[in-house]
């Protein structure tokens, strides 16, 4: 459909995209001006809150705010690795700490928490820091409790609580979670999620004999 498009249609398309991008770029000087550290080209979208207190993002960080707002707090260590997203909605909330890797995706009301802000029975709140590994991506409203360690390039489905650690690449689902099969990747394949902007090497589809 674009090869019937004009230069000069061609043109207010690039510079739509040229717009978004510059907005993009000076929400996001605003939103993570709270942040000791910034990389390079981050994108924000909406209004999120941000304001952890001992916060650094890396090269390529994007998070998106819209119907749902999303929240990133808290008085704990957070960093996220290079080309991280955060999706409406997610909530993220350190007291301890929270450590996300390179390539780490988190969809739509996502929720990580390293303390359980009260005990039960009697028993004093739970506090232990979180850490996600390289290439993972956390699906819509999962749950990511305090304590829990994710290797690299799980895939987390949508709904799941993750109470203990996970194995690198892996399927965990459920309530709660528990790994559902291996994953095997492609050579050079960096994250559990793919899409035309995938870093990874171009590699043709892998199908199942038929």
């Amino acid at each position: 459909m674009t090869d019937d498009l004009t230069p000069w249609q061609r043109r207010r398309i690039v510079w739509g995209w040229q717009r978004a991008a510059f907005r993009q770029a000076c929400r996001a000087r605003w939103s993570l001006r709270h942040c000791d550290q910034v990389g390079s080209r981050a994108r924000v979208l909406g209004r999120p809150v941000v304001d952890g207190t001992d916060m650094q993002v890396g090269d390529d960080f994007k998070i998106w705010s819209a119907h749902r707002k999303t929240l990133v707090s808290g008085w704990g260590r957070i960093r996220f690795g290079d080309r991280c997203f955060v999706n409406v909605g997610a909530t993220i909330i350190s007291v301890v700490e929270i450590t996300v890797g390179d390539d780490v995706a988190f969809a739509n009301d996502v929720y990580v928490m390293d303390s359980d802000s009260h005990g039960v029975e009697g028993r004093a709140h739970r506090e232990a820091a979180v850490r996600i590994g390289d290439g993972c991506r956390i699906g819509a409203r999962a749950m990511i409790l305090p304590g829990v360690t994710l290797g690299k390039r799980v895939l987390v489905a949508a709904g799941s609580v993750v109470t203990r650690d996970v194995p690198d690449d892996c399927l965990v689902a459920g309530n709660p979670a528990r790994v559902i099969r291996s994953l095997t990747y492609p050579a050079g394949c960096k994250r559990a999620w793919h899409d035309e902007w995938c870093p990874c090497p171009k590699v043709a589809a892998v199908e199942e004999p038929a």
